[in-house]
């Protein structure tokens, strides 16, 4: 079983952006998320992305306004980002997300960690040294938006078999396995030869975590976060949350409790 970052250079980093269709499509979706969840720049406009990827989410946060810190461990993404990005404010690093929390530097107004980034990290005990990293560099009132897959419900039979991509030159698929406390990811990628037409087949696994959405807030709370704003749709759990004292005033998004569905 390989770590997610040797997973994704070995393997996903390559194929990554395709799996989401056209790139600026993606970043306007991303860009339309943001604009309703209430988040644009307030005087300090300093935005911190954590597992960045090839910069949906970056992309669109610098559009709005935010100078952004995109942080993630694969140079191909961090590469494809910088490609991408031309005048916007977006700073490429290369780190651990949680590595990055602990570098000194002025506090953010937010932190995002979207895509399904969070079940990447190896414990439920990093999640809870995120989201108490995250705390410490935000700003009093910070915001703190999370999206990720809700992985706690099994699928059974030929339903962990999850079509990814497909093209004339690659097939994409996934297949779940589930233990107690992750689940084990493989991904199948199919890619015909351009000279000789043959298909041939690149494999490699990892692990996620399965977090539920009531765990998670309960967890942003215990680190000082109060959950603004939460809904979950087709198994993608979006949270939004805000730090420090002043955590008064709820946005204007519809907001649930904690323990809404």
């Amino acid at each position: 079983m390989t770590t997610v970052a040797e997973h994704y250079d070995r393997l996903l980093a390559e194929h990554y952006s395709r799996m989401f269709g056209d790139h600026d499509a993606k970043v306007a979706e991303q860009r339309a998320l943001l604009e309703r969840l209430g988040l644009r720049p307030e005087g300090a406009s300093g935005a911190i992305d954590l597992g960045c990827g090839s910069g949906f989410q970056s992309l669109a946060l610098a559009q709005l306004g935010f100078t952004v810190t995109a942080v993630d461990t694969s140079d191909k993404l961090l590469a494809e980002l910088a490609s991408r990005r031309g005048q916007l404010a977006v700073d490429v690093v290369r780190a651990d997300l949680l590595e990055a929390l602990e570098r000194p530097g002025p506090p953010f107004a937010l932190a995002v960690c979207m895509g399904d980034t969070l079940p990447h990290l190896g414990s439920k005990a990093d999640v809870e040294r995120m989201f108490a990293g995250c705390a410490r560099r935000l700003a009093p009132g910070g915001r703190l938006v999370l999206t990720f897959r809700d992985l706690t419900r099994e699928l059974e039979g030929v339903d962990r078999f999850i079509p990814v991509h497909d093209s004339a030159d690659v097939i994409m698929t996934c297949f779940l396995e589930y233990e107690p406390d992750t689940v084990k990811v493989h991904d199948l990628v199919h890619t015909r030869g351009r000279e000789d037409g043959r298909w041939r087949l690149s494999a490699s696994s990892y692990r996620k975590l399965r977090l539920s959405a009531d765990w998670v807030c309960d967890r942003l709370e215990a680190a000082g976060f109060r959950v603004l704003h939460r809904e979950v749709a087709r198994g993608l759990v979006t949270l939004l949350a805000r730090s420090g004292a002043d955590v008064g005033g709820d946005t204007n998004t519809g907001s649930k409790p904690c323990g809404g569905g």
